[in-house]
Order: structure tokens, then C-alpha cells, then sequence
């Protein structure tokens, strides 16, 4: 019997990230790092110049406690929304986006040796972390990643999709020493991450629980200002990062599901049937017997092995499929909706709202970069 890869981590080897093909406008705006650093600055450069970077508003700052908190409210020419930092002490640097942008903007992140928590409410955003498979992140989730010292990769986002994140970046030493007693200690995913190699760039995708939304929302829609608002943000950045610590100390107690080599062939064969197959969509037991499996079987082998159900995984495929129809080839609602599987445009435009947040008719408004 051969065991099943873990679903929700998939480390990849060292490897600068492919180039992008991007317009002129995405190449010079970049997001919040070329804003404050420059095309190539880093983490820490954009942070460091916080306080004199024209636009910025210094919301708090906490000399006791050493904290700092900056707003940068988006130009209306780009866009609508603000990105907000916070620096607790010289080990967590914290950004929260509530931003939609007009146009794709994209941008250099060169690698900085800490473990990223990527706290996901809304958006389309992909960060290019191999040369064959980007990892796209258009729904609700959580990404904790390490990325070494010298791995550059980029990341863009799609136009007209509001944007709401949580992004915790934490020195290793940090997280061990105030989280578990010991490197031992902690969850085997996670301590694969904390201790990973200095050349591999690792990450790992779960599912945002309600804790974890609640909590990310209420950062974005902090209610407070000034030093209130910094305190409030610490204790809810600390709440956050226990909750993830837990979540991965959940993985680990749950059974791992074994397959066989034909039982792996099987539950791939229906993953690509999905991927091309969407009108009309397949239902499970034309998958099941095309994979050559029972229906349960299928169903709990797909959720074990590929980290989300098989209606889940069909409509995210249909949907970006008909976000590629509406922004490249620019067709028409009716016929996109035909062309993913629905009888009725509206039935498409709700699920098509409810995937991305946006209506069709305004996706469609802005061609991807």
C-alpha cells in the first residue's frame, strides 16, 4: 500500500519563479513592497521606510510595547481600499489589504528566511512559487509558507476582485519560543516548515475555519484608532497565530487514509476529468465510473488526497474557466454561463458572485493582464 501525499502540503524544490507576461502599467505599480521599496525591495526595506514614504499615514505608534502601525489609503486612479502595517517588535510584520485594484498589478517578493501565515477572505491573487504550477488563491483559505533567503518569486492580482488578507510574517525563533517549549513540540507539518530547508521554499494550504475568518475579518474592520487600534491588532494577530498552531495540531491527530497505486491512478484520472470537463458538468457517478470507482469511494478518496470535495473542486475549475472566457476572449455572460455548465444566466451570475465577489458583467469590464 503506498500512502497518500498530505492534501494540504505540497513542498516544492528551489527554483526562481517564472516570468508573467504583464502590461507596462502592472509592471511599474507593483503592491505594497514596490510602493514603499521599490521593483525589488524587500519585506524588511519597505518596512524600515514606513515613516518617510510620502502617502503614508503613521496611524500609532507603542514605544513601550514596541509597536508601530502605518496606513497607506490606495490612489483613486488605481484603485479603492488601503493596505495597513504593523510591525510588533523586531519579529512579526503584519499586512492587512482591504483593496481592489483597477488594473493587474504584479510584483517581486525576494525571499526573506521567515514563516508566513496568509490569512485569505477575498481576492484572486497567484504567487508563482515553481516553474510548471502556479498556486492560485481566489477563495477563502490559509497559506503558511517558508520562503528562504534568495528565493525570489512574484506574485499578482486580478483586477476589480476586492482583495480582504491577513498576512503574518514571523521569525522562526519567534513562533518557537513563544508557541511550543520546543522545536519537538511542534505540529509535524508545521515543524517541517519551521525547520525546512534554507533552499526549498515549502508551504502548506488548510481550509479557513470560522475562528480563523472571524478573527482575520475583524482585522480588516478593526474598529479602533490610535494606540487602541495597535493593541487591539496585537492581541488579535497572537489569537490568529494560535489558532493556525492549533489547526496544524488538528492535522496531526487525524487518521491518514492509505491508498494503492491503482486506488492514486484512479482519483487523478477524475481530477483531470474535472479540470476539462465543464458543460456540462459531470456529475459523481459519471466521474465515479469513469475513474472506475464506487461513488464513496471516489468521494472520500477526492477529499482525502485532494483537500477539498469533488462539487468544491468542479465549481472553482468551472469558474475560473468562465473568469478566462469573460477577461480573454471577451464573451458574452449567456454564453459563458453555456459554456461552464448552467442552463440560466442568473443561476451563473450568483454562483460566479458568491466564487469571486464581483458580477460577471464587471469582470468582464477590465481584460487581464
Amino acid at each position: 500500500m503506498a500512502a497518500a501525499p498530505t492534501p494540504s502540503s505540497a513542498p516544492n524544490a528551489r527554483a526562481h519563479a517564472p516570468e508573467r507576461p504583464a502590461g507596462p502599467a502592472a509592471e511599474q505599480s507593483g503592491l505594497f513592497r514596490a510602493f514603499l521599496a521599490g521593483p525589488s525591495g524587500t519585506l524588511g526595506d519597505a518596512f524600515a521606510n514606513l515613516e518617510r514614504t510620502p502617502g503614508v499615514q503613521v496611524i500609532a505608534r507603542h514605544p513601550r510595547r514596541n509597536l508601530l502601525a502605518a496606513r497607506i489609503d490606495f490612489p483613486p486612479q488605481e484603485g479603492d481600499g488601503y493596505w495597513e502595517l504593523t510591525r510588533i517588535g523586531a519579529d512579526v510584520y503584519v499586512v492587512v489589504a482591504n483593496v481592489s485594484y483597477k488594473s493587474s498589478r504584479r510584483e517581486l517578493v525576494p525571499g526573506d528566511g521567515m514563516i508566513q501565515f496568509y490569512f485569505k477572505l477575498s481576492g484572486d491573487l497567484t504567487l508563482a512559487v515553481s516553474q510548471t504550477e502556479p498556486l492560485r488563491l481566489n477563495r477563502p483559505s490559509l497559506l503558511v509558507y517558508f520562503q528562504p533567503v534568495g528565493f525570489d518569486m512574484h506574485e499578482w492580482s486580478a483586477p476589480r476582485v476586492p482583495e480582504r488578507s491577513v498576512t503574518i510574517n514571523v521569525r522562526t525563533d519567534y513562533l518557537l519560543e513563544n508557541f511550543m517549549t520546543s522545536p519537538g513540540e511542534a505540529p509535524p507539518q508545521l515543524g517541517a516548515l519551521l525547520g525546512g530547508s534554507p533552499r526549498e521554499f515549502n508551504y502548506c494550504q488548510l481550509a479557513l475555519n470560522s475562528r480563523m475568518f472571524e478573527l482575520a475579518a475583524r482585522l480588516v474592520d478593526g474598529p479602533y484608532t490610535g494606540v487602541l487600534a495597535l493593541v487591539h491588532t496585537e492581541a488579535l494577530i497572537l489569537e490568529l497565530l494560535c489558532a493556525a498552531v492549533a489547526e496544524f495540531s488538528a492535522m496531526a491527530t487525524a487518521p491518514i487514509e492509505q491508498f494503492s497505486e491503482h486506488d492514486l491512478r484512479c482519483l487523478h484520472a477524475a481530477r483531470v476529468l474535472l479540470l476539462k470537463q465543464f458543460a456540462p458538468a459531470p456529475t459523481i457517478r459519471q466521474v465515479a465510473r469513469a475513474a472506475g470507482m464506487s461513488e464513496t469511494s471516489l468521494k472520500r478518496g477526492f477529499k482525502s488526497l485532494f483537500g477539498e470535495t469533488i462539487f468544491d473542486f468542479s465549481v472553482r475549475c468551472r469558474m475560473q474557466h468562465a473568469l478566462t472566457l469573460l477577461r480573454e476572449r471577451r464573451m458574452a455572460v449567456a454564453r459563458v454561463a453555456e459554456a461552464v455548465g448552467y442552463s440560466h444566466q442568473t443561476s451563473f451570475a450568483t454562483a460566479f458572485h458568491r466564487h469571486f465577489g464581483v458580477r460577471p458583467k464587471d469582470a468582464r469590464g477590465q481584460r487581464a493582464r
